[in-house]
C-alpha cells in the first residue's frame, strides 16, 4: 500500500512524557514530508494550543480540533467545517457538572476557559505560559463559564474533571447518548461535545476533500478518542502505552511514546 495521509493524536502519541516531540519523531515525519505525504494533527486540543507543535513541525495542513468538532486552517483562522455544542447544551454540561461537584474547562471560538484552578488546570496554564508569545496557547480564568452561553460565541466542548472518577461518571450518565458525544480523553477527564463528532469521522471528510482512500493513511494514537481514526485507515498504529482496548483495535502496535516506534513504522512503511 502506498500510504499518502499520516495522522498523529498529541498527548500520549506524537508528544512524550514531557510533553515534547521526540528528535526521531521529528526527523521522519521531515522525511515523509520530502516523499510528499500529507502529516496532519488529530487531536482533543483546542487550536491554540496545537499551535507550538504545528510550527515546529512547518505544517500547512488543516488541524482536527476537539476531537473532531471541528477542522481548522492554522494559517488563515479559518473554521473549515464544524458541529459545535449548541447554548442549551452547553448549560446542561455546566448545571450537571457544578452539580456533581466538577471542575469546567469550557473551549470557547478563541480560548480555553475555566473558573477556578485544579492541579490540572494549574500545570496546562503553566506550560501555556511558558509558550513563546506568537504561539501560546490562550488559556483563561473567567469569573463565569456561563457568560459564554448568553454571548453568542461559539462553544467547542467542555472537559470535565473531578478526583473521583464517580462523580464524572454520574455526570456522564445524565447526558443523552444521541445529544453528546463523551469521551475519556484521559483517567480523570471527560470531554463532552456534540453529538456526531469524533476524531475519525472529521479525518475521513478531510481525506474525502483531498480524493485520498481512508486506506492510504497512517494514524497513530493511544486513548479512547483515538479508536475511530484507528480503526479508520488503512493502518492504525496503537503507542505502546496506550490503553489494552485501543491496542486490542489498532492493527500494529509500536513502542510508547518515549521511544522511537513512530520513527519505526514510519521508516519501515513510507
Amino acid at each position: 500500500m502506498s500510504y499518502q495521509v499520516i495522522a498523529f493524536d498529541l498527548d500520549g502519541t506524537l508528544l512524550n512524557s514531557e510533553g515534547k516531540i521526540l528528535p526521531s519523531s521529528i526527523a521522519a515525519i521531515q522525511r515523509a514530508k520530502a516523499k510528499g505525504k500529507k502529516v496532519v494533527l488529530v487531536t482533543g486540543r483546542h487550536h491554540t494550543a496545537v499551535k507550538p507543535y504545528y510550527y515546529e513541525l512547518g505544517l500547512d495542513t488543516p488541524v482536527v480540533c476537539c476531537n473532531g468538532t471541528y477542522l481548522y486552517q492554522m494559517e488563515t483562522d479559518q473554521v473549515l467545517a464544524a458541529n459545535p455544542l449548541t447554548a442549551e447544551k452547553a448549560k446542561k454540561i455546566l448545571d450537571l457538572a457544578y452539580h456533581y461537584g466538577s471542575h469546567v474547562l469550557l473551549y470557547s471560538r478563541d480560548a480555553m476557559n475555566f473558573q477556578t484552578f485544579n492541579p490540572h488546570m494549574e500545570k496546562f496554564k503553566a506550560w501555556a505560559d511558558s509558550c513563546p508569545s506568537e504561539v501560546r496557547p490562550n488559556v483563561q480564568q473567567v469569573t463565569d463559564l456561563y457568560h459564554f452561553i448568553t454571548s453568542g460565541d461559539t462553544i467547542w466542548k467542555c472537559v470535565i474533571s473531578a478526583p473521583s472518577r464517580e462523580v464524572m461518571l454520574k455526570v456522564v450518565a445524565e447526558l443523552p447518548a444521541d445529544q453528546f458525544s463523551c469521551e475519556w480523553s484521559w483517567v480523570d477527564r471527560v470531554d463532552i461535545a456534540n453529538v456526531g463528532n469524533s476524531k475519525g469521522g472529521r479525518l475521513l471528510e478531510l481525506l474525502a476533500s483531498w480524493n485520498i482512500a481512508p486506506e492510504q493513511a497512517i494514524a497513530f494514537g493511544d486513548n479512547h478518542n483515538d479508536t475511530s481514526m484507528l480503526t479508520a485507515v488503512g493502518l492504525g498504529v496503537a503507542m505502546g502505552n496506550a490503553e489494552e482496548e485501543v491496542k486490542r483495535q489498532a492493527k500494529l502496535v509500536t513502542l510508547n511514546n518515549d521511544e522511537e516506534g513512530i520513527a519505526q513504522v514510519l521508516d519501515k512503511y513510507l
